[in-house]
């Protein structure tokens, strides 16, 4: 069961961030009071109402979205406990039944799974969520060092660890694995932790930590697959040997060099799990050749 205070709650809809009615059922759904789909229906039904009234311009449905998106993010900034379930219910919010808006605006256009730029659908396609959710990982990325900061002094989980987090979950497996958004960003942390001038290796080590912990293997098929920055598996052992490098550095705190050497194993230990997986599928394919040849 996942348990936030009931003042949280309160406080985001005292801020206008969720009606009571939504959070009413997100504290039910996480408290395992209703179910899933029940959760779904009742924190979209702003949404739902918006594109039923909709007569083309597509503002206010835009705004319901934001709006259901945005306090969605805040679980996963906030409530990290809840990672899972916000994942089960983007899943289910995305298998509602498809809205037909031909004629009128779009909501927004996206790259997809497949890498093809088309319209969002509603509701298949989550539209505004990701788009909401690339611009809060930006916006935790410009302000990690002061938002975090302030976070450890009230004794708090900081949101950039959190994002990080239920990123990282959500990439390695479940509906949303794999997702370039999430791999992108897995990239991109690892690769600012062992940035030269290292000013924030206090927040950004401990983040490379978290993916490599809980999507190690993933990461690594995706550095060297899919990843548009320059990559390779050279440039996946440089960054190896610089956490390496930093955990043997006595100017780094003690604490950030011990979480470096344990980024540098996982880093290895990815690498050597997809190089067997790919020997394993080497073998299956050559014998399943020479089958066929017989």
């Amino acid at each position: 069961m996942t348990t936030i205070p009931d003042t949280w709650f309160d406080q985001e809809v005292q801020e206008e961030i969720a009606t009571i009615d939504q959070s009413t059922a997100m504290k039910a759904y996480l408290n395992g009071n209703i179910q899933v789909d029940e959760a779904a229906r009742l924190v979209t039904a702003e949404v739902l109402q918006a594109a039923q009234e909709e007569e083309g311009e597509a503002e206010k449905l835009e705004e319901k979205l934001c709006e259901l998106w945005g306090f969605i993010i805040d679980f996963i900034l906030e409530c990290p406990s809840s990672h899972a379930k916000i994942i089960d219910l983007l899943l289910t919010i995305s298998q509602f039944p498809h809205i037909d808006r031909t004629g009128k605006d779009s909501l927004e256009t996206f790259e997809d799974v497949n890498g093809i730029v088309r319209e969002s659908q509603l509701w298949e396609d989550l539209p505004r969520f990701w788009s909401s959710l690339s611009d809060y990982s930006a916006s935790e990325a410009a302000w990690r060092e002061l938002w975090t900061k302030s976070s450890l002094e009230r004794g708090e989980n900081p949101s950039w660890f959190n994002m990080n987090a239920f990123a990282a979950t959500a990439f390695k497996s479940g509906p949303f694995a794999g997702r370039r958004l999430f791999g992108n960003w897995g990239c991109y942390v690892l690769r600012e932790a062992v940035n030269p001038h290292r000013e924030l290796v206090g927040i950004d080590v401990p983040a490379a930590q978290i993916w490599m912990q809980s999507a190690g293997a993933e990461l690594h098929h995706f550095y060297l697959m899919g990843f548009k920055g320059e990559s390779s598996p050279e440039t996946w052992v440089e960054l190896q040997n610089a956490f390496r490098n930093m955990s043997n550095d006595d100017t780094v705190d003690a604490t950030i060099r011990e979480k470096a050497a344990d980024v540098a194993a996982a880093m290895e230990r990815a690498a050597a799990t997809n190089e067997r997986g790919a020997y394993k599928d080497l073998q299956i394919t050559l014998a399943y050749v020479g089958e066929q040849g017989r």
